[in-house]
């Protein structure tokens, strides 16, 4: 993609994501088209007598059940836990007990608050004191349907996979921004770096493959964090999202365009 997507200028228009010039290429490769609904938010794909529709960055590739469990973290958990594929933790916060009914006296401090289902390292809080968990709590609770908790780990480094029918399509390490910031997530400064090393990709595809497995999955991002006791799953999203990533330099943006060009290709087929 020499022309980096036709230098776009409209940073705040859905229209400008680098996605939805992602899909339109990869449709026309194919010889179908699209048609946009609500803002480029919907997308109505077509070729031939096959119609589909792509919604946010979901593509009609995952069961519904599958995707649902997929984008829950305590429902990831418990599904990866029962196939033995190792995992970051995440409990139910119930927001009618207190901190303490809900990590009890025996918990280790600090622990991770964040909501259930969205991504992105938004309202993702890390609290010291049981007193600070009850207000983290509190205060999410108004915003957010289903919170979780997780422990606080020691994380070296934190991957982003993108699978498609078991194969993978993408790994990179996000590289943490040098300004005190403890998470790993493009929206808060952290950079993208795409994974060269054989043994890294060789254990991110392992590790990634068993759980697409584990959650039926067909076309997903799962994210791995390495610990000190090895690596693990941190979360799964059914919705592949790489706008960040696309928009980190022109060699990223060729990158993620081939991924979404898979998923239409495959959502067609």
């Amino acid at each position: 993609m020499k022309d980096f997507l036709d230098g776009v200028t409209e940073p705040d228009s859905i229209r400008a994501r680098h996605f939805v010039r992602h899909v339109e290429r990869g449709i026309a490769e194919v010889g179908g088209a699209i048609t946009w609904h609500c803002d480029h938010w919907v997308g109505e794909m077509s070729r031939g007598d096959t119609r589909k529709f792509v919604i946010g960055y979901s593509f009609p590739l995952n069961a519904v059940s599958s995707a649902r469990v997929a984008d829950d973290k305590v429902a990831t958990t418990t599904i990866l836990r029962e196939n033995k594929v190792p995992c970051v933790e995440h409990r139910l916060v119930r927001p009618a007990w207190s901190g303490t009914e809900q990590i009890g006296w025996q918990a280790e401090l600090p622990v991770v608050v964040k909501p259930n289902v969205e991504s992105g390292g938004r309202d993702v809080h890390l609290v010291h004191t049981l007193d600070e968990l009850d207000r983290t709590i509190s205060e999410l609770a108004e915003r957010h349907r289903a919170l979780a908790w997780s422990p606080f780990l020691e994380i070296g480094d934190e991957y982003r996979t993108v699978f498609l029918d078991d194969e993978l399509l993408l790994a990179f390490r996000k590289v943490r921004a040098d300004n005190g910031e403890w998470r790993h997530n493009l929206h808060f400064g952290a950079t993208p770096e795409v994974c060269a090393d054989p043994s890294t990709v060789d254990l991110l595809t392992d590790l990634g493959r068993d759980t697409m497995a584990a959650l039926t999955l067909r076309f997903a991002t799962v994210d791995i964090v390495t610990t000190p006791n090895g690596p693990l799953v941190l979360e799964v999203n059914s919705g592949v999202s790489l706008e960040r990533f696309s928009r980190h330099s022109p060699e990223y943006t060729d990158l993620a365009g081939q991924v979404y060009a898979r998923a239409v290709a495959a959502a067609l087929r």
